[in-house]
């Protein structure tokens, strides 16, 4: 055993970690991986992670797919920049329409006709700094990937949340890749692209896919709370901002339906 262990630890060159963005496990239906360019054979293991053996050091590009209840998650890796002891590269899976949600989850659904939406992606972002997943203990620089926090209330790797800073310009978004198990230390997917002062909250953020018809649906973990208000924002990719829309108010465990959002040329 500790033989066939030795040798597995040697040939590793990639563990590919998909995670449901609703729940913050792996995703309920088995994806599809593919190393495009590249013919293998991924071995899954029972948590849902993928070992890619034998690869040899390079960028790769990898999609996973898993419909109808998934988008297709795509990523760039460069085995290279992974830790040579954790060659871990996590994956969002994000929500379709034909997602099963579960019976009282708080929804977001759009629909906006018209939209490139194959690559278009829907975040709200709760607005309501009391209802913080966590709190910046100390100032942070533009740059910076891995965080220490203070006060914690709940944070999922895999999941996206929402620098709710004080300067509207400098709020953004971050997924969380990894925490340790008292969820005081945090480390990024990217970089901050602001800095951020001490006493700045993280707030939660539902994500979801379009389903090939022009409509997204997103679901909010629980809040505690009989009313939050949020804010939606229909994005191209992580950088172009194609679609917003105002503030929202959500009742907690109930749906909301969302006709076409205005343009951010109008």
């Amino acid at each position: 055993m500790e033989r066939l262990r030795s040798e597995v630890k040697v040939k590793l060159a990639l563990v590919v970690k998909p995670v449901d963005v609703v729940t913050g496990l792996a995703p309920a239906a088995v994806p599809r991986l593919v190393v495009e360019g590249v013919p293998c054979r991924p071995v899954r293991k029972p948590d849902g992670t993928f070992l890619l053996l034998g690869l040899p050091p390079g960028i790769y590009s990898i999609v996973l797919s898993a419909p109808p209840h998934y988008a297709d998650s795509r990523g760039v890796v460069d085995t290279a920049a992974l830790s040579p002891l954790e060659p871990v590269e996590l994956m969002p899976m994000l929500p379709t329409s034909s997602y099963p949600f579960a019976p009282g989850t708080t929804l977001i659904r759009v629909g906006a006709k018209g939209v490139p939406g194959g690559a278009a992606i829907l975040r709200a972002a709760v607005t309501d700094g009391n209802l913080a997943c966590a709190k910046l203990p100390q100032d942070a620089d533009s740059g910076e990937v891995e965080l220490a926090l203070g006060a914690v209330h709940r944070l999922v790797s895999g999941r996206c949340y929402y620098v709710l800073d004080p300067d509207p310009a400098k709020r953004e978004f971050v997924r969380i890749v990894a925490s340790d198990e008292a969820n005081r230390k945090a480390k990024l997917q990217t970089p901050f692209r602001f800095a951020h002062r001490k006493g700045t909250v993280l707030t939660d953020v539902a994500e979801g896919a379009a389903d090939g018809r022009g409509e997204w649906a997103a679901a909010f973990p629980p809040q505690g709370v009989k009313r939050f208000v949020c804010v939606v924002h229909l994005f191209l990719s992580d950088d172009e901002p194609l679609i917003l829309s105002q503030e929202v108010q959500v009742e907690e465990g109930q749906p909301i339906q969302l006709g076409l959002l205005p343009s951010t040329d109008e």
